[in-house]
């Protein structure tokens, strides 16, 4: 619930929302993109686009006490980046060209952000931030890869050699990496 008592914003909220309590700051209502169905302010935007930023970080994150991790994963999704960044979504920015079919003309354009954040959450991460049960409605049978990890399947993909998990730095594959955020910047 928002403070006051408003209960929208928890109104027709996506995965994320659900999962870490987003509440948009921005005043701005969440509309799917009128050429999709798709529900864009929840997708990620590294699934549907290429940021095409100069540089990357990328961290690896291990959960030791699950609330506070929840409750930093929903600022990250809170919509008020005063607070913390916020993860990217795959709404549409448009940068140097005229608007396009699905831009409103009478809008200014929107450019291409600052910074770029996404974050993957594995298996383990989902266990160790005690969600697993909070999304009822996936079968994760239907997921084997995922529920089995990236050490598990390295063989079956080519990683053997000295591509093995065994040379894999700071022990990734282990079962101590809970969370993958990264940050893509240099773009704007």
């Amino acid at each position: 619930m928002v403070q006051g008592g408003d209960t929208r914003a928890n109104e027709g909220g996506g995965l994320l929302s659900r999962l870490f309590g987003r509440n948009p700051v921005s005043g701005s209502p969440r509309r799917a993109d009128a050429r999709s169905e798709l529900d864009l302010p929840d997708i990620q935007g590294f699934i549907l686009r290429g940021y095409r930023m100069p540089m990357v970080r990328h961290f690896l994150l291990t959960v030791g006490a699950p609330a506070e991790a929840r409750k930093l994963l929903g600022r990250l999704v809170s919509g008020d980046e005063a607070d913390a960044p916020q993860i990217t979504t795959a709404e549409d920015w448009h940068v140097g060209f005229e608007p396009g079919p699905g831009d409103d003309p009478k809008e200014p354009p929107r450019r291409k952000p600052d910074y770029c954040l996404n974050l993957g959450i594995t298996w383990p991460g989902l266990v160790a931030l005690e969600i697993r049960d909070r999304i009822p409605t996936l079968s994760f049978k239907s997921f084997d890869a995922f529920v089995e990890g990236a050490a598990e399947r390295a063989k079956l993909v080519g990683d053997t050699g000295e591509s093995d998990p065994q040379h894999w730095i700071g022990g990734f594959g282990a079962g101590g990496d809970h969370v993958l955020p990264n940050q893509s910047f240099g773009g704007a």
